[in-house]
């Protein structure tokens, strides 16, 4: 059985394309999988429109699923963090968005649990990646 997974993403909001693309793919090659295993991406309802987010999401032929601050809020993740939960009203995005991607909120599933990739000018992608609890492997 070949394994799916489900990809959390954050990011500064103007973070560029090519940036978020290198830290996906950084993420991908982590985890030793390739995109063809990505059943889709989750990220917190406000950055729902990010270019960067769509643009790599078109790009792969991958859909989007967005989640509230709400939801996001009541997964346990194991890399919690006080300013993304002042921010944006939930202690974890990327985490907890791939885990909910694959149907789950049981932390043992995530395959990465958060991948920060920075440009160089204060802006940042955060991926996390969540493995199908139907799978096997």
């Amino acid at each position: 059985m070949r394994i799916k997974v489900g990809i959390g993403l954050g990011c500064t909001p103007g973070l560029s394309l090519r940036v978020m693309m290198i830290a996906v793919h950084r993420a991908l090659h982590e985890v030793g999988l390739g995109p063809d295993a990505v059943i889709g991406l989750g990220t917190i309802m406000q950055r729902r429109d990010e270019p960067a987010i769509v643009l790599t999401a078109r790009h792969h032929g991958w859909n989007i699923q967005a989640f509230s601050a709400e939801a996001l809020s009541r997964v346990p993740v194991p890399n919690p963090s006080e300013r993304v939960r002042q921010v944006m009203g939930t202690p974890a995005v990327a985490e907890a968005a791939a885990l909910l991607v694959v149907g789950t909120r049981d932390p043992k599933h995530l395959l990465l649990e958060k991948l920060i990739h920075r440009d160089g000018e204060r802006k940042a992608a955060t991926v996390s990646i969540a493995r199908c609890p139907t799978d096997n492997n």
